[in-house]
């Protein structure tokens, strides 16, 4: 594979890369046996994990993936965070990757359903934002844990918090989630867009919601 020697050049691989990587993500998750609609989030994250990277190699495709991957401050060497999926292309650089931070929504517990839309924005989205995570690339990816199988339910509460919080997240008004435009016929992904401090580029969010137990009665 011919690589562009040049920074610019290994950023622009990552654009490249985007749609199989979401393609990758998604077919690998349907063919996982639904986790438990009160499913820890590590475990399930292990398990998607070890899944792609069998999938990857059945596809050959021109990246590595790696698990709790830590980048480095160049400046103080302190840890930024701890991602939990990271796809790295082959290139020489440690700051250039796909980050994929996994969340649950729609927890079930004691037949009832908690959202957990805050802590997708602020233990996931504001990641991004802030440059922990994918400080020097153009995208970055999200993907909900949907674990009562409520997607459509699930993409509005997340699109409602994130309308509040536009600001900050960098997003111009309203702070619409719109359809991918990598996938715009995949009614599972969204997608967002927002400028961070220490960058002029666009920033986009690649939002990935996937279905856990296909039915859950609960107590409203």
């Amino acid at each position: 594979m011919n690589l562009v020697g040049v920074p610019e050049g290994w950023i622009e691989l990552i654009d490249t890369l985007v749609p199989d990587i979401l393609d990758l993500v998604i077919s690998t998750w349907e063919a996982m046996p639904a986790p438990a609609c009160d499913a820890r989030e590590d475990p399930t994250t292990e398990d998607l994990y070890r899944r792609l990277c069998q999938n990857r190699n059945s596809c050959k495709l021109p990246f590595q993936i790696h698990i709790q991957m830590v980048e480095l401050n160049q400046e103080d060497s302190e840890e930024q965070g701890r991602m939990d999926i990271a796809f790295l292309p082959l290139v020489p650089r440690e700051d250039i990757y796909f980050c994929l931070e996994c969340k649950r929504l729609n927890v079930v517990s004691n037949d009832k359903v908690r959202p957990y839309t805050s802590e997708y924005i602020t233990h996931g989205m504001l990641r991004f934002i802030d440059g922990k995570y994918a400080s020097q690339v153009r995208h970055g990816g999200m993907l909900g844990y949907v674990l009562d199988g409520n997607v459509e339910q699930a993409i509005q509460n997340v699109d409602i918090l994130v309308k509040s919080r536009f600001q900050e997240l960098g997003m111009d008004s309203p702070g619409d989630m719109i359809p991918s435009t990598v996938r715009p016929l995949e009614s599972r992904l969204r997608e967002t867009h927002h400028l961070r401090k220490h960058s002029a580029e666009t920033f986009r969010i690649h939002h990935i919601f996937m279905p856990g137990c296909s039915s859950v009665e609960v107590q409203t």
